[in-house]
């Protein structure tokens, strides 16, 4: 099993976040890492105002960036590190219609853009 705090396993599952903000396990999943990293950011720059945090889950460079952020955290400040990995077990399964649906990307993956979930509508703009 890929290690949930390498590079490629955490741009997997802040981007699956960000693209699921569209359901309400999505939303949910997507608030309570934003909520996670406004704490941890406060935290760690002494209460500083954590407005310049990239968090629009719709802008793919502000996706990207986050999954930088918490990259980086994760080597520098353990606590962080434990909250993420209970943050990242929790939003890798997610209930829908009574099912359970685990998404895992494992193995030598070399990830750019990973959308997982049960049922993806793709609609054109």
């Amino acid at each position: 099993m890929i290690d949930p705090v390498s590079l490629s396993a955490i741009t997997a599952a802040v981007s699956a976040a960000a693209g699921s903000v569209g359901t309400e396990a999505g939303r949910q999943a997507w608030g309570s890492l934003t909520d996670l990293a406004r704490r941890t950011f406060r935290r760690a720059d002494g209460g500083e105002d954590t407005a310049l945090l990239p968090l629009d889950p719709q802008d793919d460079e502000q996706v990207q960036a986050l999954s930088a952020l918490i990259f980086g955290r994760v080597y520098q400040d353990p606590q962080f590190a434990d909250e993420y990995r209970r943050w990242a077990e929790r939003a890798a399964t997610v209930s829908v219609d009574n099912s359970r649906i685990t998404n895992t990307i494992s193995g030598r993956a070399r990830v750019r853009n990973a959308y997982q979930g049960r049922d993806i509508t793709v609609r054109p703009e």
